[in-house]
């Protein structure tokens, strides 16, 4: 188990993201924040919906 760095929860390292939002903050995790591995798959939808909203430049 590791504690998520933006809302400090538990989870386990071994989820699989299912829904388009998990993938495209997995993607931001990876490429523009460098926090692979460290967020939660909450945070990591919430980060994905925002960046689909708002981030025109990740379509």
């Amino acid at each position: 188990m590791k504690t998520c760095t933006v809302c400090g929860e538990l989870f386990a390292e071994t989820e699989i993201p299912t829904e388009p939002a998990v993938e495209m903050g997995a993607f931001l995790a990876r490429e523009v924040y460098h926090d692979e591995g460290r967020v939660c798959l909450t945070c990591l939808a919430n980060r994905g919906r925002l960046a689909m909203m708002y981030m025109r430049d990740y379509d």
